[in-house]
């Protein structure tokens, strides 16, 4: 990105800028950059995010822990239970 740096006398500044008294006929440095705009983030709807989790392994996730009062390592014990007994 460029700037532009200047070293100027603020009584050139009056018509441009309501500096404060304490600038008043001294010399500052003006640094002009150029404004960047945000670019609004990408909107997602929901069949976009359907189609994104379509297949994938969140979608294998979903509702695998049931909402309730069970703890996680309630939830992490059943599920090593499950695996102990399997042959």
């Amino acid at each position: 990105m460029e700037a532009l740096r200047r070293i100027v006398d603020t009584d050139t500044l009056k018509t441009l800028l309501s500096l404060p008294e304490s600038f008043r006929s001294k010399q500052v440095e003006i640094i002009v950059l150029p404004v960047v705009e945000n670019k609004r983030s990408p909107q997602l709807t929901k069949s976009a995010i359907d189609n994104m989790l379509q297949d994938s392994i969140t979608q294998s996730l979903i509702g695998s822990v049931p909402l309730s009062n069970i703890s996680l390592d309630d939830i992490k014990k059943e599920r090593l239970q499950k695996h102990e007994n399997i042959d």
